[in-house]
């Protein structure tokens, strides 16, 4: 299994991974002057979650993915203009985004020359947001059981991007000057095999663990679900934005 490749994880990304919360769209969209009919990117689509958030909103989006088998789930429920394109090389002409986007994603990319491609490809103030969700496991008694189950069937586990500085990073090359944040809590009520799911989607946590550790984890987070009677779970997170203008 490769890392980064997601062609294994792709089922499992499309029936469990959440969505985003619309007021933050909301807000950046506004901030962004951008209105119905505007050109934008969404690049690492995978499946096309945040692709129809942006199409919801009347934008004309173009989703942007690598992977063959993330992009044929996202073609078959998300009508945005697909490409098999990268960060690095998205083969969109020059200006020609209003803006772009980049959700549960931008920490696979090759960042000073994804911050060069998006703003070739970016019109006159044009901008850029990255996005992720993220899990707010001390808010969850499942959540911080399955951080401990994790440290001790795979302890070498970890979500590193978390740790980035994305404020500085978004402005290292000098194609953007100022980046603005924005955060929003919001909570997915998920189904037991909907969490498991969300686990086997995560490409880092099957890449490092090998078949035998998550065998022995998926086991013991199993075991859990079932004593404690979970048949419905609420995840929260917290969903951070950074835009880069």
């Amino acid at each position: 299994m490769a890392w980064g490749d997601f062609t294994k994880q792709a089922a499992a990304y499309r029936l469990s991974r959440p969505s985003y919360p619309v007021e933050l769209l909301e807000e950046i969209l506004n901030e962004a002057d951008l209105v119905v009919g505007d050109p934008v990117a969404d690049i690492g689509a995978g499946t096309g979650i945040f692709s129809q958030l942006l199409l919801d909103q009347g934008l004309e989006v173009t989703a942007i993915e690598p992977n063959a088998e993330m992009r044929k789930y996202g073609e078959e429920t998300c009508k945005a203009t697909w490409l098999e394109a990268t960060f690095e090389q998205t083969g969109l002409p020059d200006a020609s985004q209003k803006w772009c986007f980049a959700a549960q994603a931008f920490h696979w990319a090759d960042v000073p020359k994804s911050l060069a491609e998006i703003r070739r490809i970016l019109g006159p103030g044009g901008g850029f947001t990255a996005l992720w969700n993220e899990r707010n496991n001390g808010q969850s008694e499942i959540l911080s059981w399955v951080q401990e189950a994790l440290s001790r069937h795979v302890p070498d586990f970890d979500h590193d991007y978390r740790t980035r500085d994305w404020a500085t990073e978004l402005v290292s090359t000098g194609d953007f000057s100022m980046v603005t944040p924005l955060s929003v809590p919001h909570t997915v009520r998920m189904s037991k095999a909907r969490f498991l799911e969300l686990w086997r989607s995560n490409n880092q946590l099957n890449t490092i663990a090998g078949p035998e550790r998550l065998a022995a984890f998926f086991a013991d987070l199993e075991g859990h679900l079932k004593t404690i009677g979970a048949e419905e779970i609420d995840v929260p997170y917290l969903c951070k934005a950074w835009t880069a203008t």
